[in-house]
């Protein structure tokens, strides 16, 4: 089953919280890699040259890296976002199916796609709704033989 989602956000509060994960790393990461440059240039740099003065002369190259990074920053989000995907999506789909299922006691099957994660608990949700609707046809069943011996229910 391999369906294309309609939606990129499938719960926006799960990968919101992702996102900003992702975007304080990438800042932290950026803010290291941008020291560890700096500190690197200005160690290797021109020794009669003062350490600021090495920094200021070589602030070109961390303008490249700046940009590098900065135009990465939107792949690195959507591709998080894709991804988590694969088991937000899941999880919001058998929430749906277990309020159906509470509510209105019959659901249809729960199918996810291919590449989701946890396929396994589709199976074990659609095994506990084929329970439930046995024994809601059965409790009917014996509904309809206690009205026809005369008997009445509490229902």
């Amino acid at each position: 089953m391999n369906r294309q989602r309609k939606q990129k956000y499938v719960d926006t509060h799960v990968q919101g919280a992702l996102l900003r994960r992702i975007f304080v790393h990438w800042v932290v990461f950026f803010f290291v890699a941008g020291m560890t440059l700096a500190l690197m240039m200005a160690l290797v740099g021109d020794p009669a040259m003062g350490m600021i003065e090495r920094i200021s002369t070589q602030s070109g190259q961390f303008t490249l890296l700046a940009l590098v990074m900065l135009a990465l920053l939107p792949v690195f989000m959507l591709d998080t976002t894709r991804f988590s995907n694969r088991f937000v999506g899941p999880i919001g789909r058998l929430r749906k199916q277990l309020r159906e299922l509470g509510t209105e006691h019959e659901t249809e099957p729960c199918t996810f796609r291919d590449n989701d994660f946890w396929a396994g608990m589709a199976e074990e949700f659609n095994a506990v709704a084929d329970l439930v609707k046995t024994q809601k046809q059965e409790i009917e069943r014996l509904k309809s033989q206690l009205a026809s011996s005369g008997v009445t229910s509490r229902s």
